[in-house]
């Protein structure tokens, strides 16, 4: 018994290393993230991909006031196809379409604040990883309007308890995107350890935050 609970241990240990190593990558790697413009060849395909996936509807774009932002190559993350972007006329709030390579499509409505960004993402792989203070993730598995009435909502909260409103005036999204990676990066590296807490990050951290509003990560930081 001994014996077995020895080997198992050497298992647990050789796997948690594992997961560590290999999350590393992509974590550093993010610094380095940057996006480049599709041709309108390009454009055309991918907006044409999103919307057969059904990842997003034009109509309800039009109505909510977002306007076409760009569409992109994300350079250096590997498993991403491509990327489409819509702006908020007058604020610096983007809808974001990531084309996987499995031809998935996920979405993130993203508003830029003082101290970093709201996000409000459909994945729950969203909440891997930590975010810098000042920012914000929110995740639920939802349709696109769905997720920005969240996201509204968050934002209604960070004004509300941290004095913290939307950003105005034009911004190229392309430097809002690297900026927020390299940030983002930065911070997870600061941290005591960090390999070492992917593991932990992906089986626990992602589960435990996700459905839950910014009201409530607010109550469990707490």
């Amino acid at each position: 018994m001994v014996a077995l609970s020895i080997a198992l241990l050497s298992i647990l240990v050789a796997v948690w290393i594992l997961i560590s190593a290999v999350g590393c990558g992509p974590v550093l790697a993010m610094r380095r993230v940057f996006l480049s413009p599709c041709s309108q060849r390009e454009t055309a395909d991918l907006l044409k991909q999103v919307v057969c996936a059904g990842g997003i509807d034009a109509q309800w774009l039009m109505a909510t006031g977002f306007e076409p932002a760009g569409a992109f190559h994300v350079e250096r993350m590997s498993g991403v196809a491509g990327m489409a972007v819509w702006k908020l006329e007058g604020e610096r709030t983007y809808i974001c379409t990531y084309l996987l390579v499995n031809n998935q499509v996920l979405f993130d409505v993203v508003t830029m604040l003082e101290s970093g960004m709201l996000t409000t993402g459909k994945s729950k792989d969203s909440q891997l990883l930590p975010y810098a203070p000042g920012s914000y993730m929110q995740s639920f598995t939802a349709t696109p309007p769905v997720l920005y009435r969240r996201h509204q909502e968050g934002l209604k909260t960070l004004r509300q308890f941290r004095n913290l409103v939307p950003l105005v005036g034009s911004r190229a999204f392309e430097e809002d995107f690297s900026e927020a990676m390299a940030k983002q990066s930065a911070y997870i590296s600061s941290l005591k350890l960090w390999p070492f807490r992917i593991p932990w990050w992906y089986f626990v951290r992602r589960s435990q935050r996700h459905e839950k509003t910014i009201a409530q990560l607010e109550k469990l930081n707490s």
